[in-house]
């Protein structure tokens, strides 16, 4: 597997998609055919015993790049990520109720490292498995909420920051190989990511008019936020899985693999 290939998974595993869904708009993105690669963008090839290892490096030198974008393959500038708005229903935990965001910017995913990848192929049929993380990432936006917490009844509005620290990811993804237009390209049939969060702090104001109280609710949720990330989890990667399945293979319907995976 490329460089590339795997620098668009760490993209896809942090949140990039389309917006399949009315409660979740992000911008668009112009996916362009691309015929053939800048000559500052290295490739792997298909025979290298460190193809995995070669997936690793290409990281460290493409990774840094989201800042800016990378035209070249269709990847606009990511850090910040400018998410829109979304909204998700939960109905589990000690969280019941809808919760909806605006004007939310995620920092901190171009400094994303990968610390393993495994590429597998057999015949048309591809396999990645990565494991990275990212040391810190911040989310910041505005929000409004009718929810229940436990026992208390909310319907809180205002502005709110997540910093969440040693996020680890581990994502999988699966795929087959066809032929067209005397290219290979890439298909991928599933691409599952399993966020893991070492620390969470949430600040939010308008939770509750009096700002003593405000600060009484915000500590109940940063004491018990595991509890709290346990119940929206599930939820909301049921939401983001499809979409990042859409984007993925829009993104490698426009790139052949043979560009990026020399079997030579």
């Amino acid at each position: 597997m490329s460089r590339i290939l795997s620098a668009f998974f760490l993209v896809a595993c942090c949140g990039l998609s389309f917006a399949a869904d009315d409660d979740i708009v992000i911008p668009n993105i112009e996916f362009k055919p691309i015929k053939e690669l800048a000559a500052d963008i290295p490739t792997c090839s298909q025979n290298d015993n460190n193809i995995n290892e070669c997936i690793k490096q290409g990281f460290q030198k493409l990774t840094p790049r989201l800042k800016e974008g990378i035209s070249d393959l269709n990847i606009p500038s990511m850090d910040p990520f400018q998410l829109g708005k979304s909204s998700y229903n939960y109905n589990s935990g000690i969280l019941q109720g809808r919760i909806a965001m605006r004007d939310v910017q995620i920092h901190g995913l171009s400094e994303a490292i990968v610390d393993k990848a495994d590429y597998r192929q057999k015949d048309k049929r591809v396999r990645l498995d990565l494991l990275s993380h990212v040391p810190q990432m911040l989310a910041e936006g505005n929000y409004k909420a009718d929810i229940k917490l436990n026992d208390m009844k909310l319907t809180p509005k205002g502005t709110f920051n997540i910093t969440l620290t040693d996020v680890r990811l581990k994502t999988r993804a699966l795929g087959e190989l066809y032929e067209r237009d005397g290219h290979t390209y890439v298909r991928l049939t599933k691409l599952e990511t399993e966020p893991i969060v070492g620390n969470l702090r949430i600040y939010a104001n308008g939770l509750v008019p009096d700002p003593v109280l405000n600060d009484v609710i915000l500590d109940f949720i940063n004491q018990y936020w595991r509890e709290l990330y346990k119940a929206m989890l599930p939820e909301t990667m049921a939401i983001w899985a499809p979409l990042m399945l859409k984007v993925a293979n829009d993104f490698f319907a426009a790139l052949p693999f043979d560009l990026i995976v020399t079997k030579n």
